[in-house]
C-alpha cells in the first residue's frame, strides 16, 4: 500500500497550498491521533472561544454601533456572529429572567378579602350623597372574575375560535401563576417575532442611506442583544440589593444599587441614541427626531407583537 503524498488533499488529493485545500476546503489534520492531543485542542477550541466571545460582549456593551460597523465591514473572525450573539444572550437572560422574578401570585385569603370588602365600603358611604347614584356597585371580590368577549371582534378569529379563546381565558384569570408564567415563556418568541418588523422599520426610515435589509436586522440584532443583557443585569442588581435591604448592616449596598440600576438604564437610552447616530451617521437634529419616532413605532410593534403572542399562547395552552 502506497502512502499518500504529505502535500496532497487527502480527501481530493490535489496539491496543498497551506493548512486548508482550496478545491475541497478539508483541513491538512491528522484526526487519528493520541487522545491527550485531542484534548488539548479541544480546550483550545473554548479558549479561542472564550476570547473571541468576551471580546464581543465588550464591544457589544461599551461601544455602541461597534459590532454591526465590523461586521458589515467584513471583519467576522474576530466576533460572535449577530445571530449566534442574539440566540445566545436570549437564551441566558430569558433563563436569568425567569430564576430571578418572582411570578407566584397568591389568591387572597377570607380575612383579606373581608378586610377589602369592608375598605370598599367605607369608601362609599365617606362620598357625599349627591355622588353615590354615580358610583357603579363593585363586583363583590370573593365572586369568580367574569370575562366575556360577547360584541367583540377580534380580527381574524372566527366565532369558535373566540369562544375558544374565551373559555381559556376564564380558566387563565382563576391561575393568574399559570397566565404570568405563560407570558414570560412566550417573551422570546415575541421579541424574535418583533426583529424581522423592526429592520424593515430600519430600511423604510433610512431609505435613502443606500443600505441593504441585512444591513439593518445586524443593527436590530446587535441593539435587541444589548438591550436583554442590560435588563439582565438590571434585575440581577435589583435582586441582590434587595434581598439586602432588611439588613442593617448591609444597607447601604441599596443606595448603590438603585444607583447602579439607573445608570444602568441612563445607559440603555444613552447607548440606542449613539448607536443610531453612529451607524446612520446623520446628523444630530435628524438622528434625534428619527429615535423618537423610532421609539414611538417600536413601542407599538412591541404592544402588537405581545398581544398576538398572548392570543396564540392562550389558544395553545
Amino acid at each position: 500500500m502506497t502512502t499518500p503524498d504529505a502535500n496532497l488533499c487527502k480527501n481530493c488529493n490535489t496539491k496543498l497550498q497551506g493548512d486548508y485545500c482550496h478545491r475541497c476546503g478539508q483541513q491538512d489534520k491528522q484526526y487519528m491521533r493520541s487522545i491527550f492531543a485531542v484534548v488539548g485542542d479541544l480546550f483550545g477550541e473554548i479558549g479561542h472561544w472564550d476570547s473571541r466571545f468576551y471580546r464581543t460582549l465588550r464591544g457589544l456593551f461599551l461601544t455602541p454601533g461597534f459590532l454591526s460597523l465590523e461586521f458589515i465591514r467584513g471583519r467576522h473572525a474576530s466576533y460572535v456572529p449577530p445571530l449566534r450573539l442574539y440566540f445566545f444572550i436570549s437564551l441566558i437572560a430569558f433563563m436569568v429572567l425567569t430564576w430571578l422574578i418572582d411570578i407566584d401570585i397568591n389568591k387572597p385569603s377570607p380575612e383579606e378579602l373581608k378586610q377589602a370588602q369592608q375598605t370598599q365600603q367605607d369608601a362609599r358611604e365617606s362620598l357625599p350623597d349627591e355622588l353615590k347614584p354615580f358610583i357603579a356597585n363593585e363586583r363583590d371580590a370573593s365572586e369568580p372574575l367574569h370575562i366575556s368577549l360577547e360584541g367583540t371582534d377580534i380580527p381574524l378569529m372566527t366565532p369558535g375560535e373566540e369562544l375558544e379563546l374565551e373559555a381559556k381565558l376564564k380558566h387563565l384569570a382563576e391561575n393568574p401563576s399559570q397566565f404570568a408564567q405563560k407570558l414570560v415563556s412566550m417573551t422570546p418568541q415575541m421579541m424574535l417575532l418583533m426583529l424581522p418588523f423592526w429592520a424593515l422599520f430600519l430600511k423604510i426610515i433610512y431609505l435613502f442611506g443606500h443600505r441593504f435589509y441585512l444591513e439593518h436586522l445586524t443593527v436590530a440584532l446587535h441593539t435587541h442583544a444589548f438591550m436583554l443583557l442590560t435588563l439582565m443585569l438590571v434585575t440581577i442588581v435589583s435582586k441582590l440589593t434587595g434581598s439586602l435591604a432588611s439588613s442593617p448592616v448591609w444597607s447601604w449596598l441599596t443606595v448603590i444599587g438603585n444607583w447602579v440600576e439607573n445608570l444602568l438604564l441612563i445607559w440603555l437610552l444613552v447607548y440606542l441614541l449613539l448607536t443610531q447616530k453612529k451607524f446612520y451617521q446623520q446628523r444630530w437634529f435628524l438622528t434625534i427626531i428619527k429615535f423618537f419616532v423610532s421609539g414611538l413605532v417600536y413601542l407599538v410593534l412591541l404592544i402588537t407583537s405581545f398581544v398576538i403572542m398572548v392570543i396564540i399562547g392562550i389558544l395553545n395552552s
